[in-house]
């Protein structure tokens, strides 16, 4: 990983480090899809195993028990590679914060089917479900195309303003001729 160069203006340090989440290994990257896929699967089977335990197939309530530990494993190999994928890897934060929020709810949530406590262990289910879901869109969505924003300090124009995109901090305001004098520079 290089960091991205920019040209030495006032204000600015000449070369800064890019923040861009595009740059992490593209293995983590893939670690990550992969588990969460597996994670949303097992999260998706826990509502068929469920259907089919209300159906009548009541050997399915012990597949249903035994998916709910696997679904908590794979959850905290999901919180292990998001952690990997957000600060070695450079990547977004938030598939970690989610992960982890999953996983507590996961093991309350297996806390009340053994409990048999079903008024909330329902409607939970159907939440982690979604949020599993959701997570699983983020993380195969494309990253974002386009260049990294300056952050403050780099990339400065002589009143202090980051320049538009498309211009230099030379050129004058939009509206402006080239030849109109420019406003004179207030010293603090």
């Amino acid at each position: 990983m290089q960091p991205s160069s920019a040209p030495a203006e006032p204000g600015g340090s000449g070369t800064r480090k890019s923040p861009d989440s595009r740059r992490h290994p593209a293995q983590a990257r893939g670690a990550l899809r992969a588990v969460t896929t597996v994670h949303a699967a097992a999260l998706f089977t826990q509502a068929v195993l469920a259907g089919r335990f209300l159906s009548g197939d009541y050997d399915m309530l012990t597949a249903h028990a035994v998916n709910a530990n696997v679904i908590v494993a794979v959850g905290l190999v999901q919180v292990v590679v998001a952690l990997l994928y957000w600060r070695p890897g450079r990547g977004p934060g938030r598939p970690a914060a989610v992960s982890a929020v999953l996983l507590v709810a996961e093991a309350g949530q297996a806390v009340l089917g053994y409990q048999r406590t079903l008024g909330v262990h329902v409607p939970l289910g159907v939440t982690l479900i979604a949020a599993g879901l959701l997570l699983l869109v983020q993380v195969w969505r494309p990253l974002p195309p386009g260049p990294v924003p300056a952050s403050n300090g780099d990339a400065r124009s002589e009143s202090g303003r980051v320049p538009p995109p498309g211009t230099s901090p030379e050129a004058p305001p939009p509206g402006t001729s080239p030849e109109a004098p420019r406003p004179a520079q207030e010293v603090a």
